[in-house]
């Protein structure tokens, strides 16, 4: 499937959210079983507008909230083109991720959730973040990575965020992003998902920031961009 044929699926499946079970279910099988759809999603600055694509700095890293309300995920400008790359699993499965949009095709995003131990950015702490160009990671020794000091896995956000280095099992969970009349929206996820693990083990720490369960699991059709800089007191890089 190349970046053509998969925008084309993406696009068919926002304009049937209302859809029958097995419309999506042909969908998915075409992913392989690894592409689930949520709601769609305008992606948004910090007052509330659409954010433009030249308003994300490839020297910087954005956090955002999707498909639920309390899991974080990274968008990164890589600063060049991305083409789509074929991701492959441990288990000999695979899937095509797009690669990256907006204009110049350099726009990605993840899940912010490490597919070792689900460290994920918080009010106090990021342990997984991107690594620009200017701040190469100690680790692999170059920027263009997004890397988690927790247990020091590396992953490659311009080939789906495959693993480079470390215990992770799995890529991050690539969220599928459209790019529309100049928008940024956020359509579903590609990958093997966390959620539901994610929300079992940190289940008392999200009570607290969002007061139930319920409320952390809302899915979002709103998603505040910010700069992780300004969400967590201390980005803790390695």
């Amino acid at each position: 499937m190349d970046r053509r044929d998969f925008l084309k699926t993406c696009t068919a499946v926002a304009a049937a959210s209302l859809a029958s079970p097995s419309f999506f279910s042909s969908l998915v099988e075409a992913q392989e079983g690894k592409f689930k759809v949520y709601k769609k999603a305008l992606l948004v600055d910090k007052n509330g507008n659409p954010i433009k694509p030249e308003d994300i700095d490839p020297r910087k890293q954005y956090i955002f909230f999707y498909p639920h309300r309390a899991t974080p995920c990274l968008l990164t400008n890589l600063g060049k083109e991305v083409p789509p790359a074929k991701v492959k699993l441990s288990d000999g499965t695979s899937y095509n991720w797009q690669g990256g949009v907006g204009p110049k095709k350099s726009i990605v995003a993840y899940s912010a959730i490490c597919s070792h131990q689900f460290s994920h950015p918080t009010p106090e702490f990021s342990f997984i973040n991107y690594y620009p160009e200017n701040i190469p990671s100690k680790i692999v020794k170059r920027g263009g990575v997004i890397q988690c000091c927790a247990h020091l896995s590396v992953f490659d956000p311009a080939q789906g965020a495959k693993v480079i280095d470390g215990p992770a099992p799995f890529p991050l969970t690539a969220i599928v992003l459209s790019y529309e009349d100049g928008k940024l929206y956020a359509l579903g996820t590609l990958g093997k998902e966390l959620f539901e693990d994610f929300f079992d083990m940190f289940k008392p720490d999200l009570r607290k920031l969002y007061r139930s369960t319920r409320k952390a699991k809302k899915l979002v059709d709103r998603c505040e961009v910010i700069e992780v800089e300004e969400y967590a007191k201390e980005v803790i890089r390695c």
